[in-house]
């Protein structure tokens, strides 16, 4: 009799323990999602607008290599000296300024005996200063009287080289021509269409020509026509640009 009373007790106690415990527990709620609607998103159009300048160069830069050997490096890089000297002179002469003629870096080298297979022994024969100086002018008509001066100062090497000084100004006006005829092209079609444009969500462009790499134009002519005129530095040289702008079409009302 006194086992059955334990045992009620211990059940009793058992359960009013899991009644407590369930009690403090929050009760679970079961959230249901309605299904997905369809999203009514707006059509997107694109449209490419393209502009092309034909550039021609405005300013020349000519490349003069001019050395001096000597046994000696100093007396190598004296002699130097009075050859730069004599040619910034003579290019004044001409009508070049100062502040167009620039100088790299003075290079000393030595020069070693060749053997009779013509291989460098490390025997030194001389030592050879060399600096290049870069002279500048816009008028094309000088540019024989500089080589002239370039010779009689003992160049070694001359060269020239074509260039336009507002190439960047000129690309920033190519883009915006080609942004305008997009937006016009844009505003035309959606007319033409009885749409109206909403945001645009990307432009891109294509850099067309050689003058988008590259600072100088190219030494031969693009065009192998010989009845077309001969321009020094080069024929005409275009530079295109493409845009391509994606729009987001406006809801209907």
């Amino acid at each position: 009799m006194l086992k059955h009373r334990l045992a009620a007790l211990l059940f009793a106690s058992s359960l009013a323990t899991s009644l407590a415990a369930c009690a403090d527990r929050a009760p679970q709620v079961i959230h249901l999602q309605a299904a997905p609607t369809e999203i009514d998103r707006p059509g997107v159009m694109s449209v490419n607008g393209q502009a092309t300048l034909e550039v021609s160069p405005d300013c020349a830069d000519l490349t003069i290599t001019i050395s001096s050997d000597n046994i000696k490096p100093g007396s190598a890089v004296k002699a130097l000296d009075a050859k730069k000297l004599a040619l910034i002179a003579a290019l004044q002469k001409i009508g070049v300024e100062n502040g167009q003629v620039k100088l790299s870096n003075l290079q000393l080298d030595p020069m070693y005996e060749p053997n009779r297979e013509g291989w460098a022994l490390l025997k030194i024969r001389t030592y050879r200063a060399q600096i290049i100086v870069t002279a500048t002018t816009r008028d094309f008509t000088k540019i024989a009287a500089m080589m002239d001066a370039a010779a009689e100062s003992g160049a070694t090497a001359t060269s020239t080289a074509f260039r336009r000084s507002d190439l960047a100004e000129l690309k920033k006006k190519v883009r915006t021509m080609a942004l305008e005829a997009a937006k016009a092209k844009a505003q035309q079609t959606a007319d033409a269409l009885g749409i109206k444009l909403g945001r645009i969500t990307s432009v891109g462009e294509n850099q067309g020509g050689y003058m988008w790499s590259s600072q100088y134009f190219p030494n031969a002519a693009s065009s192998m026509d010989s009845s077309a005129a001969i321009v020094l530095g080069g024929s005409l040289q275009p530079l295109t640009l493409d845009v391509v702008i994606a729009y987001e079409l406006a809801k209907q009302p």
